[in-house]
């Protein structure tokens, strides 16, 4: 027996955990794959790293796009996805650079204020599924 209701959001948070995965694993990082152990160059090893990077990111923007969902779901699934890659960025980013630590952090505080009105829609009693 099918579900009424769509994967599209579990989809889409899958999706963006991978991506967020593909940025902090290990043998995806370009020290490793450009690496004595490799026989890849630095180009080939920047290619390998970005190429799976953009290829998760445009398999994520297809499911958004192409896939059949109430618009509910959709909006469900997008705003876990930018959760989870707030975080990650929260997380992982190094905001102590020289240069721009400062104001990607600034930024990320903006992008936390997003999240917070995203899951404030969605924690209101006003909307039926």
């Amino acid at each position: 027996m099918l579900s009424s209701r769509g994967a599209k959001p579990l989809v889409s948070i899958f999706l963006s955990l991978l991506l967020v995965l593909a940025f902090v694993l290990p043998f995806l990082q370009y020290n490793f794959l450009a690496g004595p152990v490799t026989p890849f160059d630095k180009v080939q090893a920047g290619s390998i790293r970005f190429g799976i990077i953009m290829a998760l990111a445009l398999v994520w923007l297809g499911v958004q796009l192409f896939w059949k969902a109430p618009s509910e779901a959709t909006k469900l699934g997008m705003a876990a996805s930018a959760t989870i890659i707030w975080l990650a960025l929260v997380f992982f980013f190094n905001f102590v650079v020289e240069g721009f630590g400062g104001a990607m952090a600034f930024f990320v505080l903006m992008g936390g204020l997003g999240v917070t009105l995203m899951w404030t829609r969605f924690l209101a009693d006003e909307i039926n599924f």
